[in-house]
C-alpha cells in the first residue's frame, strides 16, 4: 500500500514537472496573452463607465439590446446539468465547433484568434461595467470572480496552446517551402506543448463551468 502511494506521488510529481516545464517554455506567449486580455478588459471598463456617465441613453440602448438578444438565445436555468454543459461546450468550442476550430488553421487562425481575444476582453469589460452601474460593484464581482479565477486562466492557456500550434506548424511549413530539413524533435515538442496546454485549459473549463452553474447563482441569490 505504501509503495502504491509512493508510486502515485512520483507519477503526479512527474506530471507536474512536465507541466511546469511546458509553462516555462511558453511563458512569453502566456504573458503576452495575459497582458493583452487584462489591458482590453481594463480599457473596456473605463470606456464603458465614461460613455454611460456622459450619455445615459447608451445604457438604456444596451439594456434594450440585451433584452432582445435573450428572446433568441435561451439560457438554461441555474443549478441544472443543462446549464453546466451549455457553459462547458461553449467555452471549449475551439475543440469541437467547426467554425470556431478555424483558429487552428495556420496563419488564418492567428487573425481569428486575435479578433476573438479582443472581443472576449471587450465583452467581459462592458458586461462588468453595465452590471456594476445597475446593481452595484459587488454584483459583478460575485458574478464573475468565483468562476473567473478558473475560466480566465483557462482561456489564457487555451490561447497559448493555439499560438504554440501556429508557431510550430508554420515553422515546419516554412522549412518545407524553403527546402530546409524539418526539425522533427522541435516539431514534436511544439505539438506536445500545444496538446498539454489545451488539456490543462479543458480541465479548468470543467471546474469553471461547475462553479458558474452551482456556486455563482447562489452567491447572487438566484
Amino acid at each position: 500500500m505504501g509503495d502504491l502511494a509512493l508510486s502515485q506521488k512520483s507519477f503526479l510529481a512527474r506530471i507536474w514537472g512536465a507541466f511546469a516545464s511546458n509553462i516555462q517554455r511558453n511563458k512569453t506567449a502566456i504573458r503576452a496573452i495575459t497582458l493583452t486580455f487584462a489591458g482590453v478588459i481594463s480599457v473596456s471598463i473605463v470606456v464603458t463607465v465614461f460613455a454611460f456617465s456622459y450619455s445615459p441613453e447608451l445604457a438604456d440602448m444596451f439594456e434594450s439590446f440585451s433584452e432582445q438578444e435573450r428572446r433568441y438565445i435561451v439560457i438554461p436555468p441555474p443549478y441544472t446539468e443543462t446549464l453546466y454543459f451549455y457553459i462547458l461546450f461553449n467555452n471549449i468550442g475551439h475543440f469541437w465547433n467547426p467554425i470556431r476550430m478555424l483558429v487552428w488553421v495556420p496563419l488564418l487562425g492567428t487573425l481569428v484568434l486575435g479578433i476573438e481575444l479582443l472581443l472576449n476582453g471587450i465583452l467581459i469589460g462592458v458586461v462588468a461595467s453595465v452590471v456594476g452601474i445597475h446593481r452595484g460593484v459587488a454584483y459583478p464581482i460575485l458574478g464573475l470572480v468565483p468562476h473567473g479565477i478558473f475560466e480566465i486562466p483557462a482561456f489564457i492557456l487555451e490561447f497559448a496552446s493555439i499560438i504554440r500550434w501556429h508557431v510550430t506548424t508554420v515553422e515546419a511549413i516554412m522549412a518545407k517551402v524553403t527546402g530546409e530539413k524539418v526539425n522533427v524533435v522541435k516539431l514534436k515538442l511544439g505539438v506536445k506543448d500545444a496538446v498539454v496546454l489545451a488539456a490543462a485549459s479543458v480541465v479548468l473549463f470543467v471546474i469553471a463551468a461547475f462553479v458558474e452553474t452551482y456556486v455563482t447563482p447562489r452567491l447572487l441569490g438566484l
